[in-house]
């Protein structure tokens, strides 16, 4: 397996977000806003029993893009895992298939993945956590990274948890500045990511309450982080990364709503292109449209309108009316 290039400071980073990240969106990130530095597939859940069929890896990472190099290198193959999966034999099948970057989900905060010992909750054992870690990094030769929270009930660990990331070869840690008993009630913590930059001796990413080009600048300043991951802040502008290195600050409505359409178009098209049902379609466009209209007046009379769409030529009636 190759040897990727350092990621270069304030690189941007699509964050992985489950359902959502899938080929037909990074397909649309990638054609339109090429701006991105780095993407990530959605987690992968590792089996508990058994292992997937290669051709399961491959539509994971999106059949199409695992044949283009250069999008192999800028994607990050995230994992699931847990004390009870088969983490190892997954492990070697990825890296099997040439896949040069594999991280890690110690942050997911939903209940059915920490009720069956996965994401953030691999954080209240930390000797069993180095154990796992041990055993990925003895198997995996590539890119390996890990995004993790400030804790599970607390902070009280964090900074082990940072110097156990160090010490068992993660090479890059995405920090979100929040505990996973937080979930999104309450403000990023910033000051959890500028203390693992302190602490590391590898490159920290900041995460948390990031939803404009100024807080990309705020971020890299206030905390030092090496990069920026984006998750429902490019939900909300999948053009993020286009209007930092353009040096955009601010856009009006009526540009926010071409910049809509435009992804939407697109989207639409990618996931046509692999024969989805109306009903998928429908599905798929109502769940990246949640954040989207943040901030625009009268959003909530027109989100509320596209939830409630029954078909997916109704929904994108309404994407053509604004």
């Amino acid at each position: 397996m190759h040897k990727l290039s350092p990621v270069p400071y304030g690189s941007l980073v699509f964050a992985p977000m489950e359902g959502i990240t899938d080929e037909a969106f990074r397909k649309t990130i990638l054609k339109l806003y090429p701006e991105w530095d780095y993407l990530a597939t959605d987690f992968l859940r590792v089996p508990s029993a058994g292992r997937y069929p290669t051709k399961h890896l491959i539509r994971h990472f999106g059949k199409e893009l695992s044949e283009i190099g250069w999008v192999k290198d800028k994607t990050m193959f995230q994992i699931l895992t847990s004390h009870r999966a088969f983490t190892i034999q997954m492990v070697k099948d990825v890296a099997d298939l040439g896949y040069p970057w594999m991280d890690i989900n110690l942050g997911c905060p939903s209940n059915t993945v920490t009720k069956n010992g996965g994401g953030s909750s691999l954080l209240l054992d930390l000797g069993a956590l180095r154990t796992l870690l041990k055993n990925i990094r003895d198997n995996f030769s590539g890119r390996l990274t890990a995004k993790i929270r400030t804790g599970f009930h607390n902070t009280l660990e964090f900074e082990d948890s940072i110097k156990l990331l160090n010490d068992e070869g993660i090479e890059m840690i995405t920090v979100h500045g929040r505990t996973r008993d937080m979930m999104y009630k309450v403000p990023a913590e910033w000051n959890y990511i500028e203390k693992a930059v302190k602490i590391s001796q590898v490159p920290i990413v900041g995460n948390g309450d990031v939803w404009c080009v100024s807080d990309i600048h705020r971020m890299l300043k206030e905390t030092g982080c090496h990069a920026v991951m984006v998750a429902r802040g490019a939900l909300k502008a999948p053009w993020i990364a286009q209007s930092y290195k353009q040096g955009v600050i601010e856009e009006t409505a009526e540009e926010r709503f071409r910049k809509i359409q435009k992804f939407f178009f697109e989207y639409r098209s990618e996931l046509e292109s692999e024969n989805i049902t109306d009903r998928g379609l429908l599905k798929q466009s109502k769940s990246v449209s949640r954040f989207m209209l943040d901030g625009i007046q009268n959003s909530e009379i027109i989100r509320r309108k596209l939830l409630l769409s029954q078909t997916a030529p109704d929904f994108y009636s309404i994407i053509e009316s604004l």
